[in-house]
C-alpha cells in the first residue's frame, strides 16, 4: 500500500470516528467489492437519521445541532446506504456502504477520490448493541478489519526497511507487495478475520456509535 492511500484510507476512518496510527497499517482495503447489497439482506439495517461516536471526555449537548458539536463528537448521517457529513477539510461527502449479515457483522465502506478518481473498500467489523422497536440498530460498536495480529513496531521486510503489516496473516489474507496491507481470498475469510481483528484494535475498544435523533442535523 502507497503512502497516499494508506494516508487516504485512515482519513477515511475518521468518518465514522475510528482511529488508527499512521505508522500501523495492516489493513484490509480492496479495489473491488466483497459484498454486494444481496449480502445484507435479511440482517437488521442501521436506523437513519444522525449518529454519534464520542471521543473520550468529550463534553457536548447532543440537542443541539450536529455542525456545532466540538471535534470530540464524530458525527455522520446515515441515509440511502450512505454515510455523509463534513470532512476535516471542511467540505462534505458520503460513503455508500454495505452492513454484511455474517457473525461478526461487516461494514464495506465505498471511498472515492476526487483527486485520484480512484475507488477503494475499507472494511469495519459491527457488533449490534442496541435496536428499536422496528428492529433497527440505534447503537453498535465498531472496529477496524486488520490483516492479521499487528507486526512488532522493530519489524522489516527483506530489504530493512519497517514492515507495517502482519507477519501472521488471518486464514485467507492475501498480502500486498508491500507486506503492508492484504485483501481476502473470499467473502468468509473477510468475516472471519473482522472477528480476529477485534481483540488487536485497542485504538477503537471503548468507542460506541450511537443513533441521535431523525434528521440530518
Amino acid at each position: 500500500m502507497n503512502g497516499q492511500f494508506l494516508r487516504w484510507a485512515l482519513k477515511s476512518l475518521a468518518l465514522v470516528g475510528l482511529t488508527m496510527s499512521l505508522g500501523a497499517c495492516n489493513l484490509v482495503i480492496t479495489t473491488e467489492p466483497t459484498f454486494e447489497t444481496v449480502d445484507a439482506a435479511g440482517a437488521a439495517r442501521l436506523r437513519t437519521g444522525l449518529w454519534v461516536n464520542l471521543d473520550a471526555g468529550c463534553d457536548v449537548d447532543l440537542k443541539t445541532p450536529a455542525s456545532g458539536w466540538p471535534e470530540c463528537a464524530n458525527w455522520v448521517v446515515v441515509k440511502d446506504d450512505a454515510l455523509s457529513g463534513t470532512g476535516d477539510n471542511g467540505k462534505p461527502f458520503s460513503a455508500p456502504y454495505i452492513l454484511a449479515a455474517g457473525d461478526p457483522r461487516v461494514m464495506q465502506l465505498t471511498l472515492n477520490d476526487p483527486d485520484s478518481n480512484q475507488t477503494l473498500y475499507l472494511y469495519l467489523g459491527v457488533l449490534p448493541a442496541k435496536v428499536d422497536g422496528d428492529g433497527k440498530i440505534v447503537e453498535y460498536s465498531g472496529w477496524i478489519v486488520q490483516c492479521g495480529p499487528p507486526p512488532p513496531k522493530d519489524a522489516k521486510k527483506p530489504d530493512g526497511t519497517p514492515r507495517f503489516g502482519t507477519l501472521k496473516p488471518f486464514p485467507g489474507m492475501i498480502m500486498d507487495e508491500q507486506q503492508s496491507g492484504c485483501q481476502p481470498a473470499d467473502k468468509a475469510a473477510l468475516i472471519k478475520a473482522a472477528g480476529l481483528s477485534k481483540a488487536y484494535d485497542t485504538d477503537n475498544k471503548d468507542k460506541v456509535n450511537r443513533w441521535v435523533r431523525d434528521g440530518d442535523n
